[in-house]
Order: C-alpha cells, then sequence, then structure tokens
C-alpha cells in the first residue's frame, strides 16, 4: 500500500457535518478557527475567501475547497461589505443571508467538515497541505464534484449501509484533493506529499512505508534511491520537513498507535510491527515521541471516549 493510502486508513475521515448553503445579493460569512478539515464546493455564483493569515483567493462555481486547522477567515459575496454573520448563526436561521425581497446575485456552495482518529488525527495538519484549491475547469475538480454529488444523494437517502458508504466517499474525497498540489500554495512548503511528488524521495518513502520492521540507516536509504547521504539527507528535510530516519522512527509510532487503539493485538507483536525487537525498546521510544506509556496511551484514549 502506498504512503498516502496508509494515511487515510490510519486518519478514519468521517463526516461530521455537511450543509447546502445558499445566500443573496451582499453577503459575508465569517468562520471560526478549527482543528480538523474543513472543505467546499461553490455550486453556484461565486465569491472571495480570505484567512486571518493573509491568504486570500476568490472561488467561482465548479471549484472545491480544502483547508487543514484554519484560523479565523470569511467568506464573501464580491463587493460584498457586508457585516458577517457567524457560519453557526447561518445554520440556525438560513434567512440571515437570503434576500427578503428580489435576489439580484445568488451564490449556493456547499460546506462540510471532516473527524478523524484520535489515534493519528493530527497528521492532517503536520504532514499534509493546508490549502487545497481546485479549479472548476480542471480533471480534478470533476471528479471531486461527481464524489460530492453521490455524498449528497447518500446523506440525504435511508439506504442500508449508508454510513459505511459516507465514510467510504470521503475517503475518496480527500485522496482526490489532496492529490492535486496547486504551485501557488505548496511551492517552497515542505509536506508529506511535496516529497512523493518528488521522485526519488518519493521513492524512499514508499521503502520505507512498504517495509517498517527494516532497520533502515540513511546510507541505505540513500543507496536505494541513487544518492549521495549528504544530498539524500538534505533533499529529504527539505521536501518532507523532517529528517529521513526521523520520519520514519515518527511512523513507526503511528502505526503503533492505531494498533493500540484498535486492537487486542499483543504488545511483542505491535513492538516488532513498529520496528523493536522487545517492549522494553518499543516503550521507551513510544513515550519519547508521545509523552504516555503505551498503556497510558490506551487509557488516555478509553477515558477521552
Amino acid at each position: 500500500m502506498d504512503p498516502l493510502s496508509q494515511i487515510i486508513g490510519l486518519l478514519k475521515p468521517q463526516a461530521v457535518f455537511w450543509r447546502v448553503v445558499e445566500a443573496h445579493n451582499s453577503w459575508t460569512i465569517g468562520f471560526r478557527p478549527t482543528n480538523i478539515v474543513v472543505f467546499g464546493q461553490v455550486i453556484e455564483g461565486a465569491c472571495r475567501v480570505e484567512r486571518e493569515d493573509g491568504i486570500g483567493f476568490e472561488l467561482e462555481a465548479g471549484d472545491f475547497l480544502l483547508m487543514t486547522a484554519p484560523p479565523n477567515w470569511t467568506m464573501a459575496a464580491f463587493g460584498g461589505g457586508a457585516t458577517a454573520v457567524d457560519f453557526a448563526d447561518v445554520i440556525e436561521n438560513p434567512r440571515l443571508i437570503l434576500s427578503p425581497t428580489h435576489a439580484n446575485q445568488i451564490t449556493r456552495f456547499m460546506a462540510g467538515n471532516f473527524a478523524f482518529s484520535p489515534a493519528n488525527r493530527d497528521l492532517i495538519s503536520t504532514l499534509m497541505l493546508p490549502i487545497v484549491n481546485v479549479r472548476g475547469n480542471e480533471f480534478a475538480a470533476a471528479r471531486l464534484g461527481a464524489l460530492l454529488g453521490t455524498f449528497g444523494e447518500e446523506a440525504n437517502g435511508d439506504r442500508p449501509g449508508r454510513s459505511l458508504v459516507l465514510d467510504r466517499l470521503l475517503e475518496l474525497i480527500l485522496i482526490e484533493a489532496l492529490r492535486y498540489r496547486p504551485a501557488d500554495i505548496v511551492e517552497g512548503r515542505s509536506s508529506l506529499l511535496a516529497g512523493l511528488a518528488d521522485t526519488r524521495i518519493g521513492n524512499a518513502l514508499r521503502i520505507m512505508h512498504a517495509d517498517t520492521k527494516r532497520s533502515w540507516t540513511l546510507a541505505a536509504l540513500a543507496r536505494e534511491v541513487g544518492m549521495s547521504r549528504s544530498a539524500f539527507a538534505s533533499r529529504f528535510l527539505q521536501l518532507v520537513g523532517v529528517p529521513p530516519i526521523e520520519y520514519l522512527a515518527t511512523w513507526r509510532i503511528r502505526l503503533a498507535k492505531s494498533a493500540l487503539a484498535s486492537s487486542e493485538v499483543p504488545m511483542i507483536d505491535i513492538a516488532e510491527m513498529a520496528g523493536y525487537q522487545s517492549v522494553s525498546a518499543f516503550s521507551t521510544a513510544f513515550k519519547r515521541v508521545t509523552g504516555l506509556s503505551p498503556t497510558l496511551y490506551v487509557q488516555s484514549l478509553q477515558e477521552a471516549v
């Protein structure tokens, strides 16, 4: 299984919320900061997004947007100027952004957010891109639009297997969005996706993910991808954001966290899966990364439920 598919498997995305919103004429909607992923697609009309961190861009019909842990941000009609209405208030009372008389300008968009498995939900913010903005005239937008349409139909129905289908559709939506790498957003930013897009670093990542139990060294990884140790280490750090062996160690712990959270696998088997020869060595490494022993970590997850 490739690295991105493995990560989606650990994240286990689930729909927390989604809604189609309609706005008339001059309007502005304010969104509060969140530590999860928000997504949306403009169905009709156009609008502008402005983030508290200074990033802003326009969205037109068909455009898809995904943002990871966004700060305060707004969506507004072009030439808006209206007082921002909190999104929670809009959901409570949709008439707040509708015209009581004549609608000269109509904007409709789908908005929603994902939730992830507690064991590894920080993956989405630490390893993936903060913003994905796919334009409606691109092939990826057509694929995302089809998936979102199917998602809406399934969410509004009551057919057998509904929750499982929705979860799988969310996985597909997330994968399609993360495959897209707009140059104006990702240029110069370290991320797993930036690493995967590079021929040699991507190959190194796939090698590590395919055989996490192996005692990889920097020299061995560099040799596998045909680079010198220094060039490989520098390029990996530049693209992914952490040194290769540190990345591997962290990934092993993530696999262990998922196993601890979802199964009754014996501790020795989890330790071996994570590349450690003994439970004590695994426990020491696990505590160094998470701050908790494996046993206390499982207890913390149970208490959080």
